[in-house]
């Protein structure tokens, strides 16, 4: 491993070069690269040539790893990997997209320590050209920049996180393009998913840096405020996670890993291509811990 591209960066989105996930790593080696990742929050893997159990693999080594709640986007005999994709079989979509913000698994009571996301097929429009970036902002970044009074409002506050919320709106507005919808009873999301508390701020279990723990996707309100009161605030802190100094555009490659910490980042995909271009990605989620 090139010890050189570990270095702790000011920003957002870590190029680690020369490092090939295929293979075995030592645990001194490992260490360099996770005390790396925890720092930064994003980190980028590029021309990686791996089998779904080299991913899997490679992704135990940040911890258990998480079974999607919607089982039909999993890769057949690899329930670990989850299907990012915007292909169609039998009129069915074979993946799932999350053009909004939000940081994986938050609706949950043990939400996902960190995601990696693996480039099987990537769109490209007539000039050659990747689409569907995928967009990240640090809420690490973003809470060190609030002012003293703001973090002194938010820190006894507890955000409501729930999953059908998001799910039903990118249904429909799926729907209002023309694309199917995702087909799973409501009644079945909610009892796997109901309604959890997180704090507004959290402390990172590895650095013991604070991070905003809100998201557009699946925060819908705040205990103890109105509605009302508990949307405007998630959208000013949304707003002010959207600072361009705390953001990261990954333009993806065939070949690309990149693995984001779900504390200290959120993340977005992009729309800017159709049906008739191809996309396929397999991501792996690690098992988290209680926010606190």
């Amino acid at each position: 491993m090139n010890a050189a591209v570990l270095e702790q960066s000011a920003r957002l989105g870590h190029l680690a070069e020369g490092i090939d996930l295929s293979k075995d790593m030592d645990d001194a080696a490992f260490r360099r690269l996770h005390d790396a990742f925890c720092a930064n929050g994003v980190m980028v893997f590029r021309n990686q040539k791996i089998s779904p159990e080299e991913h899997i693999r490679f992704s135990r080594r940040f911890g258990e790893l998480e079974i999607h709640v919607v089982t039909q986007y999993l890769l057949d005999g690899y329930p670990e990997l989850f299907k990012i994709s915007n292909l169609m079989k039998d009129g069915k979509r074979v993946g799932a997209s999350a053009e909004y913000w939000h940081s994986d698994l938050t609706y949950m009571a043990k939400p996902s320590r960190c995601s990696l996301l693996y480039a099987i097929e990537i769109p490209m429009d007539e000039a050659g050209k990747p689409l569907g970036d995928t967009l990240f902002a640090s809420t690490q970044m973003a809470y060190d920049a609030l002012s003293d009074a703001m973090k002194k409002k938010l820190a006894p506050l507890k955000g409501v996180h729930r999953f059908l919320d998001a799910y039903n709106r990118q249904n429909d507005q799926r729907a209002s393009r023309g694309i199917e919808r995702t087909a799973m009873q409501e009644k079945e999301l909610r009892d796997k998913t109901p309604d959890v508390l997180h704090p507004v701020v959290r402390t990172h279990p590895f650095t013991g840096r604070k991070c905003l723990y809100v998201n557009e996707g699946f925060t819908v309100g705040i205990e103890g405020m109105s509605e009302a009161d508990g949307k405007a605030l998630i959208a000013e802190l949304h707003a002010h996670c959207m600072r361009p100094e705390f953001a990261y555009r990954h333009q993806w490659q065939v070949g690309d890993l990149v693995m984001w910490d779900n504390c200290s980042t959120i993340h977005s995909g992009t729309s800017d291509y159709g049906p008739e271009h191809r996309r396929l990605l397999y991501r792996t989620t690690v098992k988290g811990g209680v926010p606190f």
